[in-house]
């Protein structure tokens, strides 16, 4: 399938109309596979060359506008109303079905309300035993490969799998020493085959899917995954009329089936949350620790400098080395915090989001536009009306690399974060995993992971790579971008 991406330059006009009711030239800059990295990719290219904020796409038949700053989503960002996804997400629906990533409008509102306050920072205290448990496991796996190189992302991807799974169903996967349970196999099947769905335009249809055997390994390992969930539902709604339950230590799902008759919630509708946060906790987190360690493998002075500051806090106040992390110490950490922060600036967990509008949107002004491919130049200026029935994407990605907002932005600099530096931005000009009515609730349980890491181990690489594609911030193919790990001696001797 082939499709062709435009790029629609605007000249100027007195008054605000209607996009759909404006006479403008389409500019066809190449007939390309518009694959998501190709169309981030050339929007990046377009944003550098057009000193404009927002910028319009045509791919095939759908109407696509990409802001590039924070300013200029603030209207899409803290809208109430338009908070439907695009079709692109359809691809999910099979296994998540319509719960809280996917669902919209009345639906939305009511499960994001019912399920905000099980992942609250204050909640955060709660989850905090069992993410040190599995941190602890992580760290007892790793040794064994301790002063080797290796692909250290399929251990990330696990571990927080396991924290996933005991925070949100209560269930102990254990998938670090158990990889191969058909769950997590089913799991790991159904990421790759989304991804490899949304870059290879074959697949991009119904037909193209079965012909390539794509939809009955799909299905096959949606089947196994939610089979999983029921069994575990079942089994959880068990224990729970038992009284076998910890009520301190209550799961996600606990809290879903003691509000299922005052909610009105179906098992299916439990399914679908439970389902839901199984996919966007672990792989927003797993995406971000891989990065984060990618990052300071390739600056031990920013990786010495946290684990200084790890030293402060755990060993000159007298205490032991290895006790658990608290929320405490989480929240002293400030370098960590901003080394973490600056990863996800530069390798955002979340590369796009689409928004699907309802209704017309009034965006913020136009600047100067300069010529792109040897075009000519417009100039337009004035509010934006965006029409009703085109998409919007919300795209980190290319706001985070705006040379306007951030100098340099292919550099890794955890300062950006400073208070100071932060307070120089606009709030929307940083935005991991979006931001407003939408955002993602799953607090960070990055940074507990990343002081177990970081503690105890060294992380190095032998060759320095400068350039990382859209792909490689989605897919983190660590195939390509080997690690290098060695404990750290240095930290017995600290005792």
């Amino acid at each position: 399938m082939t499709e062709f991406l435009f790029l629609e330059i605007y000249s100027s006009w007195a008054e605000i109309r209607r996009v759909c009711e404006i006479t403008c030239d389409f500019v066809l800059i190449n007939p390309v596979l518009a694959m998501p990295q190709s169309i981030l990719e050339r929007a990046k290219k377009a944003r550098d060359q057009l000193n404009g904020e927002i910028i319009k796409m045509w791919v095939m038949h759908q109407c696509v506008f990409l802001p590039f700053t924070g300013e200029m989503m603030q209207s899409i960002i803290e809208s109430t109303e338009e908070i439907n996804k695009g079709e692109d997400y359809d691809i999910l629906e099979p296994w998540l079905g319509r719960g809280l990533l996917l669902s919209g409008g009345d639906k939305w509102r009511a499960r994001r309300k019912l399920l905000a306050p099980t992942f609250h920072f204050t909640m955060f205290s709660g989850y905090i035993d069992i993410m040190n448990r599995h941190t602890k496991i992580l760290l007892d796996v790793l040794e064994n490969q301790s002063r080797k190189e290796f692909d250290i992302y399929p251990f990330m991807k696990r571990c927080t799998l396991d924290v996933i799974c005991d925070t949100a169903m209560g269930k102990d996967l254990d998938s670090l020493h158990h990889p191969e349970q058909p769950y997590v196999k089913a799991i790991s099947n159904i990421m790759r085959l989304g991804m490899k769905a949304s870059m290879q335009p074959h697949l991009w249809s119904r037909l193209g899917k079965w012909l390539t055997g794509w939809q009955k390994e799909h299905d096959n390992s949606v089947k196994i995954a939610q089979d999983f969930t029921n069994e575990v539902i079942a089994e959880r709604m068990d224990y729970l009329s038992r009284g076998e339950v910890d009520s301190n230590r209550k799961a996600l799902l606990d809290m879903l089936i003691s509000e299922k008759e005052q909610s009105n919630l179906s098992m299916e509708d439990i399914r679908e949350e439970v389902d839901t946060f199984m996919f966007a906790g672990h792989d927003t987190t797993s995406a971000t620790l891989g990065w984060t360690i990618w990052c300071l493998s390739h600056h031990p002075d920013m990786q010495q400098k946290a684990y200084d500051e790890m030293k402060e806090i755990f060993v000159c106040t007298g205490d032991d080395i290895d006790r658990d992390c608290t929320k405490d110490d989480i929240s002293r950490m400030n370098y960590l915090d901003r080394c973490i922060k600056e990863a996800m600036r530069i390798f955002s967990p979340v590369p796009f989001a689409i928004r699907q509008l309802g209704q017309d949107l009034q965006m913020g002004e136009y600047y100067s536009f300069l010529p792109l491919l040897n075009l000519p130049t417009f100039l337009f200026t004035g509010p934006y009306l965006l029409p009703c029935g085109s998409s919007l994407a919300i795209a980190p990605y290319l706001v985070h690399r705006n040379e306007r907002i951030y100098p340099n932005p292919e550099i890794f600099d955890p300062d950006r974060f400073l208070p100071e530096n932060c307070n120089s931005r606009h709030p929307y000009d940083y935005i991991p995993f979006s931001a407003g009515p939408r955002n993602c609730i799953e607090t960070t349980r990055i940074s507990n992971s990343g002081v177990h890491l970081f503690r105890q181990f060294h992380f190095s690489v032998r060759a320095k790579i400068r350039h990382v594609s859209i792909e490689d911030c989605r897919k983190l193919n660590f195939k390509k971008i080997q690690t290098q790990i060695r404990q750290v001696i240095r930290m017995n001797t600290l005792k």
